[in-house]
């Protein structure tokens, strides 16, 4: 018994000896390395440098000059190769330890430009733009860390802070713009009752042509929902008009839904219910909106059709029991797959999702380069995007617990919403008519001008006529004599 716990012992002091030994040392590599690398780089053969690139950091001490350099050029050479956010990770190295002024200002700029695609927030935006010192930077990189520095000061809340730093951005730059719609979107969020100069700010930036066409509608929008909110409904639809979006492109869900909401609220039924018809379209069939069948229960029930009111009504039950079933039963949300989808389509969740499948993606490049990368490179790149990939699902996954309540809280406010409105039609189709009643007189049809064609739908949907649907019921409402 003895021998065998001394030989224990043996194994063990063996395992942890193994355990604590140290890396094997890099290996030799000439000195010319360097060179021959960067002229490979610079013939256009990024997967050439990478393998002898990394190899001379390996075996070079941190204090030669061209260490640096070496970092720069191996980050180029794998965003190259499209292995974006390895080449970010060395960029960002050298962000952090500024060992060369002459680099620094390259690496800000290639990963400046990084932050146009999914990219690892945190290690960019806050790490290295959030944390720079800001007086020896470039006008333009400098206007970027600026402005990166400004937004991580309005997510802690210290507005005046954030001032500092915008204040200091060229009144003509994109950042100032951008500067300008960020700290409007986070005063909104402060205010119940947003003033009228707000709203003038936001169409102000809606035509500002240096943000981007995306921030651009996204003020648009704000001004239209502002508008909504205070009951001017016809400016609201204004501003839904000056939303811009490519050519046949079929729109988005929500803004759809939206201006079906404020023609309903005008009054004009026919045309909010042609909108709805635009949301049946195969493009939008797999959007989360609820409230779709609840404002098409509305406008039958206003239009006096009770039982298409009440189908209308029945068919968000239907379209939506899994999901309804999942909240009741207090599942895990985040496993319904009409939920998760819906958190997926808009705010930081999707981003955090954009950048998982960037991760997955560039993960499989990686497997092309195994050959001629070498053991080191392509081990060392494997963890990388190894230990990448898992801190992005961690976020994403907290992200996406946030995201699926709020989308289930939309679904039961829907759906009660729904049940209230199926037991007004109920009492409507029992209601007697009261003796002497007359139906409505049905509205007058606009006519069509001669430079406008109509066309009986026959259920096909083309993407350019998607905004014109609009729908021929009449009224069926009994109007009572005095």
């Amino acid at each position: 018994a003895c021998r065998v716990g001394s030989e224990m012992g043996i194994r063990d002091s063996a395992k942890a000896a193994v355990a604590e030994a140290p890396p094997p040392p890099p290996q030799k590599v000439p000195p010319e390395t360097f060179d021959k690398a960067l002229k490979a780089y610079f013939a256009g053969k990024p997967r050439a440098a990478a393998g002898p690139l990394y190899a001379w950091l390996q075996a070079t001490p941190r204090t030669d000059d061209n260490y640096a350099w070496g970092q720069y050029f191996l980050a180029r050479s794998l965003i190259d190769m499209g292995l974006t956010h390895a080449g970010a990770t060395y960029l960002a190295r050298i962000a952090r330890e500024r060992s060369n002024p002459n680099v620094l200002p390259r690496a800000l700029d290639a990963l400046k430009g990084l932050t146009d695609r999914p990219h690892d927030e945190v290690m960019i935006d806050e790490q290295v733009f959030g944390a720079l010192d800001l007086g020896f930077l470039p006008d333009e990189t400098g206007a970027y860390a600026h402005y990166q520095q400004g937004l991580v000061d309005l997510r802690v809340g210290n507005e005046r802070w954030a001032n500092t730093h915008f204040s200091k951005l060229p009144e003509t730059s994109a950042e100032a713009s951008r500067a300008k719609f960020a700290l409007l979107v986070t005063r909104l969020k402060q205010v119940k009752d947003p003033p009228e100069q707000m709203v003038k700010d936001f169409l102000d930036l809606s035509a500002d042509e240096k943000l981007t066409r995306e921030a651009r509608n996204e003020a648009a929008l704000a001004v239209a929902r502002l508008r909504y909110e205070k009951k001017d409904f016809t400016g609201a639809l204004d501003a839904y008009g000056k939303v811009k979006l490519p050519d046949l492109d079929p729109g988005r869900a929500s803004l759809y839904l939206e201006e079906a909401w404020t023609r309903y609220k005008l009054g004009d039924l026919r045309a909010s219910l042609g909108i709805l018809t635009t949301l049946d379209a195969p493009s939008f069939r797999d959007e989360f909106m609820p409230d779709k069948y609840l404002l098409r229960a509305l406008i039958f029930r206003d239009l006096c059709h009770y039982l298409p009111a009440k189908r209308a009504a029945k068919e968000l039950t239907r379209r939506y029991a899994d999901s309804l079933e999942s909240v009741r039963n207090r599942e895990d949300l985040s496993q319904d797959a009409r939920l998760r989808r819906a958190a997926n389509a808009h705010g930081n969740t999707q981003r955090a999702a954009k950048f998982v499948a960037l991760l997955e993606l560039e993960g499989e490049r990686l497997g092309r380069y195994a050959g001629s990368f070498g053991d080191r490179l392509f081990g060392h790149l494997t963890r990388l995007y190894d230990l990448s990939h898992a801190e992005g699902v961690r976020v994403y996954d907290a992200r996406l617990q946030e995201a699926v309540r709020q989308e289930a809280d939309t679904l039961l406010r829907a759906a009660e919403q729904v049940r209230l409105m199926e037991y007004e039609v109920g009492l409507k189709l029992y209601e007697r008519v009261k003796k002497g009643a007359q139906v409505v007189a049905a509205e007058e049809e606009e006519l069509l001008s001669p430079a406008q064609v109509a066309f009986k739908f026959d259920n096909e949907y083309w993407n350019d006529e998607l905004k014109s649907y609009r729908v021929r019921i009449e009224s069926r409402c009994i109007e009572e004599t005095p």
